[in-house]
């Protein structure tokens, strides 16, 4: 019997890319079925005929099904793939939008927005978890839904399923690094460690040759959003979501004065996808392509294939920390090397963390701590000793006054 994929989610307009991704892998993955699983099924048939499609051009011969049907979907899956987002895009856009008027950045995974986010989402992903306890318990679920960590520590403390998330950032700035030192990424090696969007390079190899400097010294073709002198400073190659911890009033300012924030744009395009499929529901619109997706075609499906064919490849995952970081708390979610075989996700050493990053890295941990604890029980004094806690917060007062305004 092959695998079992369940996707939560299903219904995502960029859902296809997942089975182009599949395709065009360089190894077959032996699949019995994909089930797509969404709540609302005239999007959930379109997504699914698109889908087809696609299979029926491949040498792929599995089973697409789909469903509104959590419990159908889920029954013997042995992998889930969990990429909703609790309250769509409308909720995205209040998280960026209502953190501004305190100027703070707004933003799905950073400062108060990615804490509402984190209120709303826990709920229904420990609903998802308690539901794979009754019907597929040894089923790893994959996490995509932000705020990743706290998602994930959540489901690691409240429940027993296997769970592990995936971002396909430290991926993306990977590829910029290859690209600039003109070589294949595989042909990269590399030290990193850190949390889910606040993570950094500290060491890359080509061939055995350290080539960190190289990348340092041209660390402006990368073009991280982060004042190229200040990581030369540093020492060593953060991503592009440190812009909002290094430079916080800058993007504030620079977010008050745009015309259009990221999720308005995001709704903008969705709105044009599902108006491609509508005229032409048999190939992938243009505009899917263009934003990618390379969280399904560089993370996912590679992943999946290392499990399914018991290959130990390296994939930069999100576990509990369990002593991996010194100065954070075990259960805190961190994002580091793995190696992943048909049997196990095992984590591999992290090298010592540079003095320079330390207070950032244990004090938005500390955050993520609280912040998880606060999603669980949502409970207002746990939500506001969180959002004390938050970098981005910097008093009771102003915490007071969001929970009030915003988070009650």
């Amino acid at each position: 019997m092959g695998i079992k994929l369940t996707v939560i989610g299903g219904s995502g307009l960029y859902t296809p890319l997942l089975f182009d991704a599949i395709i065009n892998y360089k190894e077959k993955i032996d699949f019995d079925e994909i089930c797509l699983n969404g709540r609302t099924e005239s999007k959930l048939e379109k997504v699914a005929k698109l889908s087809q499609n696609l299979i029926d051009k491949s040498d792929y011969d599995f089973k697409l099904t789909y469903t509104t049907d959590r419990k159908e979907a889920l029954i013997e899956a042995d992998i889930v793939l969990n990429q909703i987002r609790v309250g769509g895009m409308k909720a995205r856009a209040n998280d960026e939008e209502f953190p501004l008027k305190y100027d703070i950045i707004g933003e799905e995974t950073v400062g108060p927005g990615g804490f509402a986010n984190a209120l709303r989402t826990v709920p229904v992903a420990l609903d998802l978890a308690s539901e794979m306890e009754k019907f597929c318990p040894e089923a790893l679920l994959m996490n995509l839904t932000n705020p990743a960590s706290i998602v994930q520590q959540a489901i690691e403390e409240e429940t027993n399923i296997n769970v592990v998330s995936i971002c396909d950032l430290p991926m993306g700035v990977l590829n910029k690094i290859a690209k600039l030192l003109k070589v294949e990424v595989n042909e990269i090696k590399y030290n990193y460690f850190g949390l889910n969007h606040l993570g950094w390079y500290t060491g890359i190899y080509v061939r055995g040759e350290d080539r960190t400097e190289d990348v340092l010294d041209k660390i402006e073709e990368l073009e991280l959003g982060i004042d190229v002198e200040w990581i030369r400073s540093l020492g060593i190659i953060p991503l592009p979501y440190l812009k909002y911890y290094y430079h916080h009033n800058r993007e504030v300012e620079k977010a008050q004065n745009k015309d259009q924030l990221r999720a308005q744009e995001l709704i903008q395009t969705s709105e044009e996808i599902a108006k491609s499929l509508e005229d032409n529901p048999e190939s992938i619109p243009e505009l899917i392509y263009q934003r990618g997706a390379i969280w399904y075609s560089d993370m996912i499906v590679p992943m999946i294939a290392a499990i399914d064919n018991d290959k130990n490849e390296e994939f930069i995952l999100n576990i509990a920390n369990n002593g991996l970081i010194p100065g954070i708390d075990d259960e805190v979610i961190v994002e580091v090397s793995t190696i992943v075989n048909a049997n196990s996700i095992r984590a591999l050493e992290v090298i010592e963390v540079p003095v320079n990053v330390k207070s950032i890295l244990q004090q938005e941990a500390n955050y993520r701590n609280l912040a998880t604890k606060a999603a669980i029980t949502q409970n207002k004094d746990d939500i506001i000793q969180a959002l004390v806690s938050n970098p981005q917060v910097d008093n009771y007062d102003l915490a007071y006054q969001i929970w009030d305004n915003d988070l009650k």
